[in-house]
């Protein structure tokens, strides 16, 4: 059984690659699995994370995100993640990079829920 800090990295991992997003989503969320990016918007299950990545990816024009992992903590079954999210377009272009810090709950090899905390103003205008 991997470690909740393993789940979490490899879940990651996954998002930089062309369709790896709805991948990742699909392996290690269940329908009951909460996603809340605060100030933002709150999803729950594999197919409101889905979507909800659907809409990033077409206001921005984003393709797949590196997520640069800063420093990463463990406590029990919940992993502490400082990373930079690096928003590619289709081209693997970086179209903006977002300071996040961000909180998983993790059950076996399943993300039970996945809060983000960031500054929103960025998000909302990559421009600036």
């Amino acid at each position: 059984m991997p470690t909740a800090t393993e789940v979490v990295l490899d879940f990651c991992a996954m998002w930089e690659k062309p369709g790896g997003p709805d991948n990742a989503i699909r392996q290690y969320f269940t329908d009951r699995s909460i996603w809340e990016n605060h100030g933002m918007a709150i999803t729950t299950g594999q197919d409101e994370a889905i979507a909800l990545n659907a809409a990033f990816g077409e206001k921005f024009g984003m393709g797949t995100i590196w997520i640069e992992q800063l420093a990463v903590a463990e406590s029990g079954n919940k992993v502490l993640t400082e990373r930079i999210d690096h928003l590619r377009d289709f081209d693997g272009k970086t179209i903006g990079s977002f300071p996040v810090m961000g909180i998983f709950e993790v059950a076996g090899d399943k993300i039970l829920s996945w809060r983000d905390y960031f500054d929103t103003a960025g998000m909302l205008d990559p421009g600036t």
